[in-house]
């Protein structure tokens, strides 16, 4: 006999304090279970209602509020995240799309295209660049010379925003990889940046569309916020950028490699893991805030790298690695480590895997501005003042 209590829509919403809307976005999330009730609605699950609601209570308010994560603070047709099969761009799973498609056929998708934005000329080369810059930091300069390059680079005409998004995006992987700007497919202009070929070739397409875009990620929401002040394109992949080059975002793969790289064979792993715990240090790159159980991002990049690179040394290695962290952390690794292990099986260079995440977020990011720019209204969260008041 099932005792599980179930609520209706307007029960579940009551008990929640928010909009049918709302829950709903809940349930797609995966916050909330959801069955099948009479007619073609819908019944919730209390006690995932009970949970979430004592999770949102319990969250602390201290300096920084209690920000805004895991509510939705906005409505887009872009990306929904799936906690069993992850992201789905515009209806279609991003995990099927890395095995069939193309980082450019994603953008299209992604951008709503109706024709093909990248038929075009590549652009042309950046401006020189100081040396011994990082390639997050050249890219960042890079972006804020666009407007030398280009004469429309402040219109927000639909006409032409998506070619500039084409266009951004070929010049941003040209100066991430020191090349010069190129028509070729992107992944093919890292494989052979990187000395890439064969089959191994198709770990890094993987890669790059399993990284498009993940809804609204810090760096998507600050790209948002930009656009919604009507900030040029090229200026919003700036804001989008600085909040990804943080540890806790994209530089996050830079911390999973410190590791991985110290394991040189199958011995290592467990005594270097169980000293970390010991140590009460955490393994970056193990659990995940959004999903309530794997990330399918990283199970499935990390199944096409075993496919097509079985025989190296790293991958050889990889399913104890996987092992031991889950036995020691109690989760599975998510796409911040499967974006390092193709580094290090790959033997790429210094912050290939940050680069690979964010040629690939660039196209989320362009996404993101271009809804943005549709949407009427400026980004203007409020505040809750939790200090001194006058007397």
């Amino acid at each position: 006999m099932n005792d599980r209590v179930y609520l209706s829509a307007r029960e579940a919403a009551a008990e929640l304090g928010v909009q049918p809307a709302t829950l709903y976005a809940y349930v797609s999330r995966g916050l909330i279970r959801s069955v099948p009730g009479p007619g073609k609605q819908k019944r919730y699950d209390a006690e995932d209602v009970r949970r979430f609601l004592a999770q949102k209570a319990e969250e602390p308010v201290g300096e920084g509020g209690k920000g805004l994560s895991g509510a939705p603070v906005l409505s887009t047709r872009l990306t929904m995240i799936s906690d069993e099969v992850g992201p789905i761009y515009r209806g279609q799973s991003a995990t099927v799309l890395a095995r069939s498609s193309s980082l450019e056929a994603v953008a299209t998708l992604l951008w709503g295209c109706e024709s093909d934005p990248f038929h075009e000329a590549a652009p042309e080369a950046a401006p020189n660049l100081p040396e011994g810059l990082d390639p997050l930091s050249r890219l960042t300069m890079a972006l804020a010379a666009w407007p030398l390059l280009d004469r429309a680079a402040y219109t927000l005409s639909p006409n032409l925003l998506s070619k500039k998004g084409a266009a951004l995006l070929r010049y941003g992987t040209a100066v991430l990889l020191g090349q010069a700007a190129s028509n070729m497919p992107i992944h093919s202009q890292i494989a052979n940046a990187w000395g890439v070929s064969g089959p191994k070739t198709a770990i890094l397409r993987a890669a790059l569309i399993l990284s498009a875009d993940h809804e609204l990620n810090t760096s998507a929401f600050t790209v948002r916020c930009a656009a919604s002040t009507r900030a040029p394109l090229h200026a919003a992949l700036i804001s989008g950028l600085g909040a990804f080059s943080g540890p806790r975002h994209g530089a996050s793969p830079d911390r999973v490699v410190a590791w991985i790289s110290s394991l040189q064979s199958r011995d290592d792993v467990e005594p270097v893991l169980s000293a970390r715990l010991a140590r009460g240090e955490p393994l970056p790159g193990i659990g995940h805030g959004v999903y309530k159980h794997r990330d399918p991002r990283a199970d499935c990049l990390l199944a096409v790298l075993q496919e097509n690179a079985a025989e190296t040394p790293f991958v050889v290695m990889l399913p104890k690695v996987i092992e031991v962290a889950e036995s020691l952390y109690g989760d599975p690794p998510n796409v911040d480590f499967a974006l390092a292990a193709v580094q290090q099986a790959l033997e790429l260079p210094e912050h290939a895997a940050k680069t690979l995440f964010c040629i690939g977020r660039m196209v989320g990011w362009i996404a993101h501005a271009l809804e943005q720019y549709a949407a009427p209204d400026k980004i203007r969260p409020r505040a809750t003042y939790i200090g001194e008041r006058p007397s």
